[in-house]
């Protein structure tokens, strides 16, 4: 019996691929570093932001890293935002039918202020950001410990995202995966919409 969904969050329940290129642009800038392309600039909204200082940033000074990227104003960012079709009734269906839902991103508190923005921060039971997180995906920790805080059983629960790196996730947490708009080998459905999350869960509770 499913009894919950948890839900990656960028390009799953919100597309931010124009945010995040527009976001990161000046970071780039201000420190002489050229941006990246093709695969590489995919990193930019699937990584944690600590691997991708890692990764982008390693000769640059942390403190001062952190401290130029926590003064940019993201609100002004926020209109570049666009929620994914659907993605508000399947959460309100799930809200009225007492499905629990929750976010595992690796976003950090950024989340919040996109949530209010497009009023979906009621409708989640659980929230994790990429500083509550030890390890993050393709370990199975960020999944196990969604699962633990819904209070739940990994075999009453769905997990939705849209990478490999979710489908590898989801696979070492034993839950089922559900892969959004993309073809990776190993989900267990493919949908091209939200709204048919519901037929899907519909289905598995008979």
């Amino acid at each position: 019996m499913i009894k919950a969904v948890i839900f990656d969050f960028d390009q799953v329940l919100i597309n931010s691929v124009r945010e995040v290129l527009t976001h990161k642009h000046p970071i780039f800038k201000h420190f002489g570093i050229k941006f990246p392309k093709g695969k590489k600039q995919r990193l930019l909204y699937t990584l944690n932001e600590e691997d991708q200082y890692d990764i982008f940033f390693p000769k640059v000074n942390e403190k001062e890293f952190w401290d130029y990227k926590n003064k940019i104003n993201f609100k002004k960012y926020l209109k570049l935002i666009k929620i994914s079709k659907d993605a508000k009734k399947l959460l309100r269906f799930l809200k009225n039918k007492k499905y629990k839902t929750a976010i595992v991103t690796n976003r950090g508190d950024s989340t919040y202020q996109i949530l209010d923005y497009f009023r979906m921060r009621e409708y989640f039971d659980v929230i994790l950001l990429g500083r509550h997180i030890k390890k993050h995906k393709p370990d199975p920790y960020p999944i196990n410990l969604a699962v633990r805080k819904l209070g739940l059983k990994k075999s009453e629960v769905l997990y939705v995202g849209d990478d490999r790196v979710d489908i590898e996730a989801g696979t070492k947490a034993k839950v089922k995966v559900i892969l959004y708009r993309n073809k990776f080998k190993g989900a267990d459905y493919y949908i091209s919409g939200l709204r048919q999350i519901k037929k899907i869960i519909v289905d598995l509770n008979g």
